[in-house]
């Protein structure tokens, strides 16, 4: 996925056309995700269904090894999403069990970043030794990893967590709480700044002709801050108020896509993306233990779907602007609109403060 957006835009698609493609995954992740949660709870064989929706999201993709036009490229990426949303919240729903039964949930989510540095790496530097990202390695290293993924599926037995159902009564009750309206606000605000990143930096390298090595070591920089943050989160939260630890969150962010859109050195926008511990490591805490802490225990994963749905809004909003942006004026525009975009969630935490400070217990559930 580092190098996939700037593969398909390679192939000749639009800014446009790449958030058209991408924003496929945000709108289907409203909905799709709760459907397969539900076969899994009905039939409590969480086991066969996540090796369904992992063995259909490496079906799904073989249109994509050949897809060169924007239609069929959008159509592949529509049946691969069908599946492939799904994927992380039935992942989770087996992680929690494990955790329920003894497992540390540190230990087993770690190896999601492990996985992503190493594949980042590793495909970065055999795409540069092989001259670029527009290269069908891309796309078939992807479906690989998606047939790893699929091979350990079959090995799980047993169900998983339950997953949430949700009811229009239980999002009435829990949207009448003022602090997780402003934690579902600054969420959706934050997550579309962080459209220009999440679709285009890959791009951006590549527009300024640095090596998919490069990205993906500023990827890995990225992802290696975002565990430190994660890991260490628990000891800041104890000294700090939440309301500030997201202040400093929507600050740093906003001189984060400045600087990427201000300098061109390699190492700069490498050591850069060490940032990215705030910019999400400590957003995701932040928010997670706000709305644990702003709704009843029985309520709690339907306050956590809402937050799924509300970053998936913002994606949406955040992917169709960058696209404009991007065919209209390039890169460096859109970082920059993305940083001044971030004083708006910035101006609702300082506005609210007291509110968001009113949950003593903002610590993430795991």
């Amino acid at each position: 996925m580092t190098f996939l957006p700037a593969y398909f835009r390679g192939l000749g698609l639009s800014g446009r056309d790449l958030s058209t493609v991408f924003t496929v995954t945000p709108l289907f992740a409203l909905v799709v995700p709760l459907a397969w949660a539900y076969l899994a709870d009905r039939t409590r064989r969480h086991d066969r269904v996540i090796q369904i929706v992992a063995g259909g999201a490496f079906l799904a993709f073989v249109p994509l090894l050949l897809a060169r036009r924007f239609p069929t490229i959008l159509g592949g990426w529509a049946g691969y999403a069908l599946f492939s949303v799904a994927l992380g919240g039935l992942a989770d729903a087996f992680a929690v069990a494990r955790v329920r039964a003894g497992a540390a949930y540190g230990r087993l989510r770690v190896w999601g970043s492990v996985g992503f540095v190493v594949a980042a790496v590793a495909v970065g530097a055999l795409l540069t030794a092989r001259g670029g990202a527009v290269d069908g390695m891309v796309p078939l290293a992807m479906w690989l990893a998606l047939g790893c993924a699929f091979a350990a599926a079959l090995s799980l037995r047993g169900p998983g967590e339950s997953t949430v159902h949700l009811r229009l009564h239980n999002v009435r009750t829990l949207l009448s709480d003022r602090s997780l309206q402003l934690t579902l606000i600054v969420a959706a605000l934050h997550w579309a700044c962080l459209s220009p990143y999440h679709l285009y930096f890959g791009v951006y390298l590549r527009d300024l002709g640095l090596s998919p090595l490069s990205w993906a070591l500023a990827h890995a920089a990225g992802v290696v801050a975002e565990v430190v943050v994660l890991m260490g989160y628990q000891r800041l939260q104890g000294r700090f108020r939440v309301a500030t630890l997201l202040g400093a969150v929507f600050l740093v962010s906003t001189g984060r896509w400045l600087a990427i859109a201000a300098f061109r050195e390699p190492w700069v926008l490498i050591a850069l993306q060490v940032l990215h511990g705030m910019t999400f490591g400590m957003f995701w805490c932040a928010s997670v233990g706000l709305v644990s802490a702003s709704v009843a225990p029985p309520l709690r994963a339907t306050g956590q779907a809402l937050l799924v749905a509300a970053i998936n809004l913002g994606a949406v909003a955040g992917n169709a602007l960058s696209g404009r942006i991007y065919d209209a004026s390039g890169p460096r525009p859109m970082f920059v609109l993305a940083a001044v975009a971030e004083l708006a969630p910035l101006a609702v935490v300082l506005a609210f403060r007291r509110r968001l400070g009113t949950h003593t217990d903002a610590r993430p559930r795991t």
